[in-house]
């Protein structure tokens, strides 16, 4: 690719490797070949030969080897976050200084995967969440200083169906695992929660699903096309002295507000923990 070029990055003439591909790297490379990359030019580096082409096939792309990393334009890191010290290595010989590296491997920093790639400037963290496999995710891109304008786009690019794109400073890293990263699971424990309730005062399994799903998918979408603020949509519900105010009021006095920011901080933490930040 022209790195010279200010046009937008003409993603069918992309060279993409992907070493490991798991759900989170399926999901990328899904969106990645959703936004033009071709299936050709989209290759799955596993374990072996015999993983590779499972991979490929099942995602739609092509099967391919470390040595491919010498003429990829993006290298994507679809490993898990202890892989990194044994994969990274063998890698390198084949490494291309005008190849940027996208690493999918939670908790591993920029700055230790310089170390693993010494050398290496193009250095990309992105951190996607799991409704991403159905573009409707969110992703945070962090970039090492050297990556050049036109790379920061591309990886934008990759990511154009996957939902939204939030480039952030690494050092937000944390407070993105509570509002992002993490957050998914923070809300269907809502959902369990509320569906549960509902089955225990006498709606059926199936119907309490169907209306708490459609609830929570309708009252976020409201607030997102509206752009108000939650808590202004919230009171046009409550009517004084009416159901929804009891239990609001039931909510704050069980603490769950609380809960919800003990949630954040403690993946937070645990980020920080995984870092050794």
């Amino acid at each position: 690719m022209d790195e010279a070029t200010t046009e937008a990055p003409d993603l069918s003439a992309l060279s993409l490797v992907m070493v490991g591909a798991g759900n989170m790297g399926g999901a990328f490379l899904t969106a990645a070949l959703s936004a033009g990359v071709r299936a050709e030019n989209a290759l799955i580096v596993n374990s072996s030969p015999e993983s590779s082409q499972r991979a490929a096939a099942a995602l739609g792309a092509s099967a391919g080897t470390l040595e491919d990393v010498a003429r990829a334009d993006v290298l994507v890191l679809g490993i898990k976050p202890y892989q990194v010290d044994a994969v990274l290595p063998g890698g390198r010989e084949h490494l291309e200084a005008r190849t940027l590296v996208i690493s999918l491997a939670a908790g591993v920093s920029l700055e230790r995967l310089a170390a693993l790639l010494p050398g290496h400037e193009r250095l990309t963290r992105a951190m996607p969440n799991t409704p991403m496999a159905i573009g409707e995710g969110v992703t945070a891109l962090m970039h090492a200083d050297a990556v050049p304008a036109a790379q920061r786009e591309l990886a934008r690019a990759l990511l154009a169906t996957s939902g939204v794109v939030e480039e952030v400073r690494e050092d937000q890293v944390h407070a993105v695992i509570g509002a992002a990263g993490s957050a998914p699971a923070f809300v269907f424990y809502i959902l369990e929660a509320m569906i549960d309730e509902a089955v225990r005062q006498g709606l059926t399994r199936d119907l309490a699903t169907r209306m708490v799903e459609q609830t929570v998918r309708g009252a976020a979408t409201l607030v997102m096309e509206s752009g108000d603020h939650p808590a202004l949509a919230r009171a046009a519900v409550c009517s004084p002295g009416g159901t929804t105010a009891e239990g609001v009021a039931a909510l704050d006095r069980a603490g769950v507000r609380a809960g919800i920011a003990a949630a954040m901080d403690a993946a937070a933490a645990k980020s920080r923990a995984m870092t050794g930040a």
